[in-house]
């Protein structure tokens, strides 16, 4: 039995191995949608209350995944990563970090920037991660989408939400993968607290935002 909050406009990927509901059930294949969050219950950085178990934005595609694991195969050499994000919402800066560092390493010379043109509104950060990768984060409003590209002397590597491919009803949409949310999330405690303590400090320095 998996209980599963989602955060605000976002959907999931329906496979055949899961049904969901909102009622409680106790079958392995079943996951349950709620509303008010359970120690149990998966639920989204998004929400104000962190604890049990908690899943990153960025970590809950399948996409995003498979990039990483391409750099982490690929290259032990330095390189440069963009990521592009159109939200219609709130701009997920102090998540995506986070989520980033978990997987590459501390960030330093943190440098954000922002704008707004013709009612869009811009922000860049510009950091390093680890020891081999300078990481470029620009988001924008707009309609949903992300974009990756990772480049070094090696290697190419890019992505582009907006050019999925699919049936009609899934085309040019995000769809959170169920598989990545159980498997990736995190078990919330002191330690992420510091993290995200830390991460915020570093964007207040670069830019109050």
């Amino acid at each position: 039995m998996v209980q599963l909050v989602l955060a605000n406009n976002k959907q999931l990927r329906h496979s055949s191995f899961y049904q969901f509901t909102s009622q409680s059930s106790e079958e392995s294949n079943t996951i349950t949608l709620v509303q008010q969050p359970t120690k149990e219950a998966y639920k989204p950085f998004s929400q104000n209350i962190r604890e049990g178990f908690v899943y990153f934005d960025l970590w809950s595609y399948s996409f995003s995944l498979q990039v990483k694991g391409l750099i982490a195969a690929h290259d032990t050499v330095k390189g440069v990563l963009r990521i592009r994000r159109t939200m219609n919402e709130a701009f997920s800066i102090e998540e995506d970090l986070l989520a980033l560092v978990e997987w590459f390493g501390a960030a330093r010379h943190v440098t954000v920037r922002s704008n707004e043109i013709s009612g869009v509104r811009y922000v860049i950060v510009l950091c390093e991660l680890g020891n081999q990768l300078m990481l470029h984060l620009e988001y924008m409003t707009g309609e949903a989408r992300i974009e990756f590209e990772w480049s070094s002397h090696q290697h190419l590597v890019e992505f582009d939400s907006a050019q999925m491919t699919g049936d009609r009803d899934n085309n040019l949409n995000l769809y959170q993968n169920i598989e990545a949310i159980t498997a990736h999330a995190v078990s919330w405690d002191a330690s992420y607290e510091q993290k995200y303590e830390a991460i915020l400090a570093l964007l207040q320095r670069g830019e109050q935002l």
